[in-house]
């Protein structure tokens, strides 16, 4: 395989975020690991896969709108990056690409870190390549779960292709009650700190919400939530939790979670 000097990984987007480059590089850098990780711009997926295998970079995270399309380059997708229908990682082994999914990862590993998902009620509210994730990772961990979407024809296929329910479009979610999960998995709230997609009237004490949003670092989802005494999970830990287990796809070597945490949390302070 090409080498660079030090290892290079890093990301592609069609808007690129210095965050990720952030938290891989702070791990690189306490862990002694000769990496460096570079976010790149791009719209184009089969030059940005050209390139990955040409310049020997090690690993890629792959953000919008590579992840679906991305996977048809690549000469291999894990079963579950398969079965979830979307790629955010991208392994190089000695010339051959494997694509990953972490998200789903990430938002198991939140949740877990304060409930027990098994047999619990989830909501999911989306029906993008997030919502796919976690509404994987939540059937993995035997949770029910109920999708909402703003496009019902969109969420109805999801609801379809995992063999979930189908709750309908925003509006319905006024009048949910019995849940114990409540997910915001869409853009909503990203860079705003005014809007939510989740009503606030629906929120309820002591039941459990995620935001996959991580900018600002509370969301008014999750401003909401805490004043009405949710159990809360900010976007941040899933991000941190799925980045980890890229560190440790691309390096082979457990990843420093503190370290990367506080790298992600100064970055968006600065913001």
């Amino acid at each position: 395989m090409v080498k660079t000097i030090p290892t290079l990984c890093g990301s592609i987007a069609s808007q690129p975020s210095a965050l990720e480059a952030a938290m891989h590089n702070a791990a690189y850098a306490a862990t002694g690991i000769p990496f460096t990780y570079v976010a790149f711009e791009t719209e184009n997926t089969e030059e940005a896969v050209a390139a990955m295998r040409s310049l020997g970079i090690r690993g890629l995270g792959v953000s919008m709108p590579h992840k679906i399309r991305i996977m048809k380059y690549l000469d291999s997708v894990d079963d579950t990056a398969k079965r979830i229908g979307a790629v955010n990682t991208v392994v190089n082994n000695d010339g051959y690409l494997t694509g990953y999914n972490t998200d789903w990862i990430g938002a198991v590993r939140a949740l877990k870190e304060k409930i027990d998902i098994a047999g619990k009620r989830s909501v999911v509210v989306g029906a993008g390549g997030a919502a796919r994730a976690i509404v994987y990772g939540l059937l993995k961990e035997q949770s029910h779960v109920t999708v909402y979407n703003r496009t019902i024809s969109n969420g109805e296929k999801l609801a379809k292709e995992f063999d979930i329910s189908f709750g309908g479009n925003i509006e319905n979610l006024n009048v949910i009650k019995d849940y114990d999960i409540l997910i915001n998995a869409t853009s909503v709230g990203f860079n705003d700190v005014k809007n939510s997609i989740i009503p606030a009237a629906i929120l309820l004490k002591d039941k459990t919400v995620l935001d996959v949003v991580f900018i600002p670092a509370q969301s008014k989802f999750i401003r909401d939530a805490l004043s009405k005494d949710c159990i809360v999970i900010s976007g941040i830990r899933m991000l941190v939790h799925q980045a980890l287990y890229q560190f440790e796809l691309y390096t082979g070597q457990q990843a420093p979670f503190e370290v990367m945490e506080k790298a992600l949390t100064n970055g968006i302070n600065k913001l």
